[in-house]
């Protein structure tokens, strides 16, 4: 065989090598994978139990809820889990997001409107704006 030849099997070796690793990363993030989403609110344990309710009641049953108070007298830690597959990680970023900006600002701020008309262009910004409480780090 040729120097390119083995190349060339080496890289389709390594490709599906990675695939498979990358595939099964992403399906043990599914729902209902036990990960659990944390993030730490500056309010006191008591006034998040009472506003947290309204927020929730949407997946009522499909998540796992926890409340504690957060290291160093910071607010309270929550932490939720999806039980099933019917919720997303994605859902539940959002979630934590909005019942964070609940708790402590009173309202949950909504992106903007487009500032222009949609075209080609300017599509992955409009989806990014759609979908951007969705990923990240809480």
């Amino acid at each position: 065989m040729t120097r390119a030849a083995l190349a060339t099997a080496a890289t389709a070796a390594l490709g599906g090598a990675t695939y498979r690793v990358v595939a099964k990363r992403r399906s043990g993030r599914a729902a209902g994978s036990g990960r659990r989403h944390v993030i730490t609110v500056y309010r006191p344990l008591d006034d998040v139990a009472e506003v947290i309710a309204e927020p929730l009641a949407v997946y009522d049953g499909a998540i796992d809820v926890q409340l504690r108070a957060a290291p160093a007298d910071r607010g309270t830690e929550i932490s939720v889990g999806a039980l099933n597959d019917t919720v997303s990680d994605g859902d539940i970023r959002r979630l934590l997001r909005e019942s964070r900006s609940l708790l402590e600002v009173g309202d949950v701020l909504q992106p903007g409107g487009p500032t222009t008309t949609p075209t080609a262009l300017n599509r992955p910004l409009r989806a990014a704006t759609q979908h951007g409480r969705e990923g990240g780090l809480l």
